[in-house]
């Protein structure tokens, strides 16, 4: 395991002598492509300390703090101990503060807020829904400001409609075109490269999928 953090800095070092800034990609993506594989905390943490890892060599750039954050906040989705999903949604956030910083016009930041403050409202729901629904309803107003097209606002929209009690405007039915809107923008989405964010598209077909099925 240390010869593989090693064997990593040494490559990420030699990459930050080169002019390119995407010399770090093919690294970062193996990191994503392991939580592909499975949906489980070890491959998030694997993928966040690979994020720091970059992060240590290439301070300017986003993705890996944004990368980073993702990783905790999914680590959050999948702990069941509110104290330690606290800690992950903290560390989160103080990754999404250094990202913004360096590129604050991109969507997908404020995608990534929102996300954030889905998983802070499930730690205590009665608690943190009323502080963290609103904010998640800013951030995506954000991101749509700067990128109408990017699918994950719709998909995280849908999310927090399919979820929603239906005295409150929620429900699945309310869900079916928010999830069919990010499909249609997921197919024609063109990524600026292949570690740039493009999760959400299966997940939003499965719950298009079930939204619909609880309606027949």
């Amino acid at each position: 395991m240390k010869q593989t953090a090693l064997s990593i800095i040494t490559m990420l070092t030699v990459f930050a002598a080169m002019p390119q800034d995407t010399t770090y990609y093919p690294v970062l993506r193996q990191g994503i492509n392991k939580t592909s594989q499975g949906y489980n905390s070890e491959n998030f943490l694997e993928l966040a300390n690979l994020c720091e890892r970059i992060s240590l060599v290439k301070t300017e750039e986003w993705l890996p703090y944004y990368y980073g954050a993702y990783a905790y906040i999914n680590m959050s989705f999948l702990e069941k101990t509110a104290g330690k999903k606290d800690e992950y949604c903290i560390k989160a956030k103080i990754l999404i503060e250094k990202a913004k910083a360096l590129n604050p016009q991109d969507s997908e930041i404020d995608v990534l807020q929102a996300l954030l403050c889905y998983a802070l409202m499930e730690i205590t729901p009665m608690v943190n829904g009323p502080v963290y629904l609103p904010r998640s309803k800013k951030a995506l107003e954000a991101a749509k400001a700067k990128n109408p097209g990017n699918p994950r606002i719709y998909y995280l929209e849908g999310k927090s409609a399919m979820y929603m009690p239906a005295f409150m405007g929620g429900g699945k039915e309310a869900a079916i075109p928010l999830f069919e809107k990010a499909l249609e923008l997921f197919n024609k989405f063109t990524h600026a490269s292949d570690v740039h964010p493009s999760w959400g598209r299966s997940d939003t077909a499965n719950l298009l999928e079930e939204c619909k099925n609880a309606n027949n």
